[in-house]
């Protein structure tokens, strides 16, 4: 445990000098991701300070994702005819948010190496929730390169008797030491799936062509969930993250396709210091809308991938 922190972190290092920090009290949380560059150690993800800030966090910062993403209206939702209550944890907009997963403590398997290191976190559900009681295992492989490269998959085993939906996804809030305003972001080709008052589907969604190139995020405000428009056979879609001012940046891939991420949940933070850019596997409210809802059959297993790699050139 770091005393001055008050939390107990596993971190992943490279010989060169590339971090990783999980907490996994916290869920295992990606609280710290830095890559070596030639101009130095470069932070890229934007965490929480001490356990006090943890406990206090709202924004669901650097979390794992299950079986939830995103919004489910009221916390309820039907599986098989039945109607499931799950506990509504954004009061203001009467929604259950961002699923569960993070409250439970993963086991962990660590492997390193001078050039890779990896951490496999089980999370081991037995359908310990009225509103989720499906058992179901979910593991979580990070992959940490000394080439400037995370590579994550997500994998749910389902262990229950019958069929049950899962979302998978992240959310990381990424970052480099300075205000959002000056970096630049590309998004994958995507349409923007519009909302109520709520911040609930409304069945359907719009062209958003803002950063289908290298743009400045300036003053623009974003909460919003995009479903990724990839053209056939297109394996991943990534969306590049710029610092003119350090000429680094990163790269978020996520595995696209059957049974993968193909949407993308972006959000800026009131600070703008950090801006969310979570892979997800499904759009706002899918346990009822089935946008994107995997299925999975009695012991069924899903897996997808995403991952975050440095930049050091990129045309503007």
């Amino acid at each position: 445990m770091d005393d001055n922190k008050g939390y107990s972190a596993l971190t992943l290092r490279t010989a060169n000098g590339c971090s990783l920090e999980l907490v996994p009290e916290f869920g295992g949380l990606t609280n710290r991701l830095q890559f070596a560059t030639s101009k130095g150690a470069f932070d890229v993800i934007v965490g929480l300070a001490n356990k006090t800030a943890m406990l206090n966090d709202r924004a669901y910062r650097n979390i794992p994702l299950f079986p939830l993403v995103n919004r489910l209206d009221a916390g309820l939702y039907k599986h098989n005819g039945k109607l499931y209550q799950l506990p509504v944890n954004e009061p203001a907009l009467n929604n259950a948010l961002h699923g569960f997963i993070q409250k439970f403590v993963p086991e962990v398997e660590v492997a390193e190496g001078s050039d890779v290191s990896e951490a496999m976190l089980v999370y081991r559900y037995k359908g310990e929730l009225p509103g989720y009681p499906f058992p179901a295992e979910v593991r979580i492989h990070y992959v940490l390169d000394a080439a400037g490269k995370l590579d994550i998959s997500y994998s749910v085993l389902n262990q229950h008797s019958d069929t049950i939906p899962v979302g998978i996804g992240w959310h990381p809030y990424f970052g480099f030491g300075e205000s959002i305003n000056n970096l630049h972001m590309q998004m994958p080709e995507v349409r923007h799936v519009t909302i109520d008052e709520r911040m609930l589907p409304l069945g359907k969604t719009v062209d958003f062509p803002q950063f289908r190139k290298p743009t400045l995020i300036r003053d623009t405000q974003l909460d919003h969930c995009f479903a990724i428009q990839n053209g056939p056979g297109a394996v991943t879609a990534e969306t590049l993250l710029w610092s003119e001012q350090k000429r680094l940046g990163i790269k978020i891939w996520q595995q696209t396709g059957a049974r993968a991420l193909n949407f993308l949940q972006v959000c800026t933070a009131p600070d703008r210091q950090s801006l969310a850019i979570e892979p997800v596997s499904c759009s706002i409210n899918a346990f009822n809308t089935g946008d994107g809802l995997v299925v999975l059959e009695p012991g069924g297993f899903f897996t997808a991938h995403m991952g975050v790699h440095l930049l050091t050139q990129l045309e503007l």
